[in-house]
């Protein structure tokens, strides 16, 4: 049993904290945005956007409760926050002197290198550069998790990842049930790049729902086929970031292919808001439009990430680091995203 702090309440961050319950003391602290959350949450209520109660015995908390004690004592803190909140949930953890035993991410992204010769890191490469004070060890969590599933106790399959891998497995102890099931391995920043790609190309594949229909529903033809090739090309990716990154020689090299890339690229086409973003585009809208309407103040992950491509992808395709004729889906989201234009993908594009 350990003392598990989660910052950040919201769906994902709130199912963890039922996960973890099973067999840990666990404090979920909200956000500056979750205060409707932890209300309801003290008062017996059930999670106003999971829709469901979370056991009684997890302590919520408001971000203005939050002590020094509470954060001092945590031996893991989980960081559930989505990514704007990242730079929050850090300097809590810094202004408190916490110095938990592991540092635990759900939060995935990219951040642009002020070097356009180098490719983007993750956010989980960032963590130790932004905490001034010594802070543990870091796992990244990753893999297929529908949140709402996990809090229903759903047989989940999940993938933890640190540059030690046996910080991964003393968190798997931790956390492991007889529903959520943990495979660890030590391609830590391949996990982390899997988890932001599939967001971003999640965007074009999920077009494909809307782009080509049928009487009944979708055709499953292009969906198929442009969800194999986002595959290859988070693979491509993955190991473009990789390439700057400190290697573990016991990686994985092909993590796109497991649980962290094709699971989670499966759950989050199935629905989310990158899935939502790109069933609009893919009836012809701009990305301004639908961001300035139906997904308005909507964060949508994978148009972040793109975003911190953009410049170190086009230097990489330039200078021959990566072939821009074998990523023509990453182009084309790249293009929905830079030049306001309609998302437009030709599958006679796919190199053979």
């Amino acid at each position: 049993m350990a003392n598990i702090v989660i910052l950040g309440a919201g769906v994902m961050g709130s199912a963890l904290a039922a996960v973890a319950s099973n067999n840990n003391d666990v404090t979920l602290i909200g956000s500056p945005l979750d205060d409707e959350i932890v209300n309801a949450l003290e008062n017996g209520h059930a999670h106003p956007t999971l829709t469901l109660s979370i056991p009684e015995t997890i302590k919520p908390l408001y971000f203005n409760q939050i002590n020094g004690e509470v954060l001092q004592n945590a031996d893991v803190i989980i960081i559930g926050v989505s990514s704007p909140g990242i730079d929050w949930a850090l300097s809590v953890i810094e202004k408190h002197n916490a110095l938990p035993n592991i540092i635990a991410l759900v939060t995935k992204g990219l951040v642009a290198s002020t070097d356009t010769n180098l490719p983007p890191s993750t956010y989980a490469q960032t963590i130790s550069q932004k905490l001034t004070k010594p802070h543990g060890r870091i796992v990244g969590i990753g893999g297929p998790c529908i949140a709402h599933e996990l809090a229903l106790s759903y047989p989940t399959r999940v993938a933890f990842a640190s540059d030690d891998l046996t910080v991964a497995n003393e968190l798997r102890a931790l956390l492991e049930t007889d529903y959520y099931h943990i495979n660890t391995f030590a391609d830590f920043t391949g996990l982390e790049a899997c988890a932001a790609l599939k967001n971003f190309m999640c965007i074009g594949v999920s077009a494909m729902f809307t782009a080509h229909t049928l009487n009944d529903g979708y055709a499953k033809n292009p969906l198929a086929g442009l969800f194999n090739q986002a595959l290859d090309e988070i693979n491509t990716l993955c190991n473009w970031i990789k390439q700057h990154a400190e290697r573990n020689p016991n990686d994985h090299a092909n993590v796109a292919f497991g649980l962290a890339g094709l699971g989670d690229l499966h759950v989050t086409v199935g629905g989310g808001r990158n899935s939502k973003l790109g069933k609009y585009l893919g009836t012809g809208r701009t990305l301004a439009d639908i961001l300035e309407s139906e997904m308005s103040g909507v964060t949508v992950e994978g148009v972040d990430t793109g975003k911190q491509l953009l410049s170190g992808f086009a230097h990489a395709c330039d200078n021959g680091t990566l072939q821009a004729e074998t990523l023509p889906l990453t182009q084309a989201i790249l293009n929905t995203i830079e030049t306001k234009q309609t998302f437009n993908f030709e599958f006679s594009s796919i190199p053979r």
